[in-house]
């Protein structure tokens, strides 16, 4: 339906005449900047400045959105220029231009020589007298910045006096607040004790200003100052400002200054820590004021672990203090508390003796583990890895039921958490259960739910699958021959047919890894005979593909003898392929598969196999001729070094293959099979969805 002209669209939706024009002029503009560039054939620094003077605010953003790459490109002089222009107009222009030219700076720095770096100091003073708030908390950012990396001799003949300055009481909060910031960047670098001491001197009435903008900087950066003047300095100065800045009025500052005190803890003397400090840590966890409720609730990990040493020493009364406050928190009504409490049980498991989780966290632990809040199980989800390597050798009593619970819990992102450290608690577990018969139940329990979160990501999540793919090699320590054979080994072979080709490699080696584990020669046969049939003898060339891949991680896990008597024939059949890509393929795995035919090979092996070169070499398709062309000389290379440079370790590693494979052998004549024929026509439909036993 055709719109009318007093629909609204038009004054709402479509700029008017004098935007229009406006508009168009702009356009026009852009376009003979970019002609005069180019007419008169600008280099990179004189295009920069032309546009920094003529160009639109879009043509200038641009511009400095590229000045790193610009700066890398020119000489000292022209950065000197180009520095010198941006201080002539850049206070003059709109906001956005200003804050993306803050931007580029804080970015190009790093890479800028020090000399360079410190003929931006003028421009920076100039920003930040600017009023708006935006571009000027960028310009800040960007003094700091250039501390960082001017030479030292700039730094104190000429910041020194500027930082001081800039902390005078006349100055504006802004300014004040700067100056804090720079002493704290000063003290990260080596400055002279004259230096740090005028920083000293400054700092105090810095931590007693009247704007708590300003204490609280300042309080932020006591620590890096400590760190630079020493422990006497320290404990006769600073800390007295410390801790009256811990009992300031406003909430911000006396929260800051906790924080800050945590952080200054790690390098304080132990006996003045521990009578000094830590008394005071301890009685604001026992009785907090309301400015640091907040962040004891968040943090309550790290202030715990930060005082270990102190508070394992001063014995359960303290332990006590400390527990009752992280267990009142656990069974808080908010679900945020209760959700930064399951976030910090690793860091407090950590901290108190193991004997205080048994009678005082694993209650804890359970009820946060049921928790009705998604969030707080997806945080113990997140950390139960730690909790089992902590508790070690009680972990499988301690939390084999919470992990099968977490496992199966009803949010997919719960189980998605917990199986992110899978195997790392399940060779836990595995570790420390006992009871054989309890261990194979345990374990048969969990695989309906991994079987399940598999087939739900299969198709479509790559960053899942990968998950599972770190985890699989760990799964013949946790499943028996049976559960591999009937269950593992379908799934991943139905992956190989049907999975992303992305995994490929991942799902071949998995498979070949399975079956080296299944411990029966007969079985391992089967296995091997109907790889070879499903997809060596395949009419799907990706099968025939896959089959290479089954092939190279063939030659890695058994012997050459049991490669060349079970598999060799077969693959080489893949040399007259019809599918190019798949003879490309079968080229470049053929230097591995030299290394197979070594005496005591029968040398029909290897007259056989410098035939299949010869053939190749006559391949009508140029990828394969490439390929060929190279392998070739890399096996004629290869060929001198087996002569010239034999491998003992090589030769040993495969006799311990071999010797291997024939006790497996000699098992299977002596016992009747366990398991039904492995067939993936019976057991296992490649176009059908997985089933997997009760």
């Amino acid at each position: 339906m055709p719109r009318k002209s007093d629909d609204p669209f038009y004054s709402h939706e479509l700029p008017g005449l004098d935007g229009l024009n406006a508009a168009s002029a702009n356009c026009q503009h852009e376009e003979h900047v970019y002609a005069t560039i180019e007419k008169e054939g600008m280099g990179l620094c004189d295009k920069t400045i032309y546009i920094l003077q003529k160009g639109s605010d879009v043509q200038r953003t641009t511009a400095l959105d590229h000045l790193k790459h610009c700066f890398s490109e020119c000489t000292g002089s022209e950065i000197t220029k180009i520095i010198a222009e941006l201080n002539n107009g850049l206070w003059q222009l709109e906001v956005k231009v200003q804050v993306a030219a803050a931007t580029a700076i804080i970015d190009a720095i790093p890479s800028m020589l020090p000399d360079s770096v410190s003929e931006l100091v003028d421009l920076t003073e100039t920003m930040i007298q600017l009023n708006d708030d935006k571009s000027r908390s960028l310009w800040l950012d960007v003094y700091v910045s250039i501390l960082h990396h001017v030479s030292s001799g700039f730094a104190e003949q000429e910041m020194v006096s500027r930082t001081l300055k800039k902390g005078g009481l006349s100055e504006p909060q802004h300014s004040r607040t700067l100056c804090c910031r720079l002493i704290g960047a000063f003290c990260e670098r080596d400055c002279s004790p004259s230096i740090i001491n005028q920083f000293i001197d400054k700092s105090i009435p810095l931590c007693q200003d009247t704007d708590l903008t300003v204490r609280a900087a300042m309080c932020q950066q006591l620590c890096p100052l400590a760190k630079a003047v020493g422990h006497s300095a320290t404990r006769d100065t600073i800390m007295a400002e410390m801790l009256e800045l811990l009992r300031d009025e406003e909430d911000a500052v006396s929260r800051t200054a906790f924080e800050t005190l945590i952080e200054m803890l790690s390098f304080l003397e132990p006996t003045y820590r521990k009578q000094q400090i830590y008394p005071v840590i301890r009685n604001h966890v026992k009785d907090p004021p309301s400015s640091i409720q907040g962040i004891l609730v968040q943090n309550f990990g790290k202030y715990i672990w930060s005082v270990k040493a102190d508070l394992v020493e001063s014995g359960d009364e303290d332990i006590t203090i400390f527990l009752k406050r992280y267990v009142g928190q656990s069974v808080s009504n908010d679900a945020a508390v209760r959700k930064h409490c399951a976030y910090n049980l690793p860091a407090v498991c950590a901290t108190v003796p193991i004997g205080y989780y048994t009678t005082k966290l694993h209650a804890v632990t359970v009820a946060l583990s049921e928790d009705s809040c998604c969030s707080t199980r997806c945080s113990i989800a997140a950390g139960l890895h730690e909790l089992v390597r902590i508790l070690d050798h009680k972990s499988f009593s301690l939390f084999s039921t919470i992990f099968t619970n977490l496992i199966t819990d009803k949010e997919p992102i719960v189980r998605d958490t917990i199986i992110v450290n899978l195997s790392s608690i399940l060779n836990n577990f595995s570790a420390n259960i006992t009871d054989s018969d309890e261990s194979e139940q345990y374990f048969t329990n969990l695989i309906p739910p991994i079987v399940q979160w598999w087939e739900s990501h299969a198709p479509r999540s790559l960053a899942k699958l990968q998950i599972m793919y770190s985890h699989v090699d760990y799964f013949p320590h946790y499943f028996s021959v049976q559960q591999l054979h009937s269950v593992w080994l379908p799934l991943f072979i139905k992956q190989l047919s049907q999975g992303p080709r992305a995994f490929l490699s991942d799902t071949a080696r998995t498979v070949i890894h399975f079956s080296r584990h299944l411990q029966n020669s007969s079985l391992e046969g089967e296995l091997l005979t109907s790889l070879i049939n499903d997809f060596g003898k395949s009419k799907s060339y990706p099968n025939r593909l896959s089959f290479i891949e089954i092939c190279k991680h063939l030659l890695t896990y058994y012997s050459r003898k049991y490669f060349r008597e079970r598999v060799l024939e077969t693959i080489l059949e893949l040399s007259k392929d019809p599918v190019s890509a798949v003879r490309r393929r079968l080229v470049l795995l053929l230097p591995a598969i030299r290394k197979t035919l070594n005496p005591p090979a029968d040398v029909d092996y290897l007259s056989n196999f410098i035939k299949i070169i010869a053939t190749l070499q006559l391949d009508t398709n140029p990828e394969v001729i490439e390929a060929v062309t190279v392998v070739a000389a890399e096996i004629e290379e290869l060929n001198k070094e087996l002569i010239e440079n034999p491998n003992p370790e090589e030769d040993r590693i495969d006799a311990v293959k071999e010797q291997e494979e024939l006790v497996l052998r000699e098992a299977a004549m002596e016992q009747v099979p366990l398991l039904l024929s492995f067939s993936l026509s019976h057991s296992l439909s490649l176009t059908q969805p997985l089933g997997f036993p009760h």
